[in-house]
């Protein structure tokens, strides 16, 4: 591991849930969160919260959006009971708690597909990740963009796992961790 102000840094994975891509209208429906070292490997832990809006206009949902959290079962949990109130204030608050807790041991470096979007969402949580994390980011969508370029296959191919928070970072840490597997062959760097 780095060390950044006397502490290891840790890969803090991170993916939202929401109902379109835009960044100022649309809701947070889900968050999740994954702490790891920096190869991935060893785990530090991790935090999976539903996001219930105070209102949810399903007819102002972007189509696609509102498809793929029929078919994970998302939009159904969200209609449904649950036994922990999921407002946005009190996720907020876990959240708060989990960084705060992490952040006393680690420098935490934000990871995950689209980081920048999740950081976002993060803000409309009225969080500050800056608090929290370095300004180093390791954007997935970037990388896995990068390894096409290279010749690579596109490793979104055949990506057919449900689309929900944890699903999402186990992909990411999985095509992270083939991705360092690969450059360790390649610089004969491997274990």
């Amino acid at each position: 591991m780095h060390e950044n102000n006397g502490k290891p840094e840790a890969l803090l994975w991170i993916d939202f849930e929401t109902t379109g891509v835009d960044r100022r209208k649309s809701l947070p429906l889900e968050i999740g969160m994954e702490c790891t070292d920096m190869l991935g490997e060893q785990k530090f832990g991790s935090l999976s919260r539903i996001i219930r809006p105070d209102r949810l206009d399903l007819l102002s949902m972007s189509p696609v959006a509102f498809s793929m959290h029929t078919d994970n079962g998302l939009l159904f949990e969200l209609m449904g009971g649950s036994v922990r109130n999921d407002s946005m204030v009190v996720v907020a608050n876990a959240v708060e708690e989990f960084l705060d807790s992490l952040s006393q041991r680690f420098s935490l470096v934000p990871a995950g597909t689209n980081v920048d979007f999740d950081l976002d969402f993060l803000r409309r949580l009225n969080l500050n990740p800056d608090a929290w994390l370095t300004y180093r980011k390791y954007d997935m969508a970037t990388i896995r963009r990068l390894v096409t370029v290279l010749g690579a296959p596109d490793p979104y191919q055949g990506d057919s796992g449900p689309h929900r928070v944890k699903s999402r970072i186990a992909r990411d840490i999985k095509d992270y961790k083939a991705m360092l597997e690969t450059l360790a062959v390649k610089t004969g760097d491997h274990k």
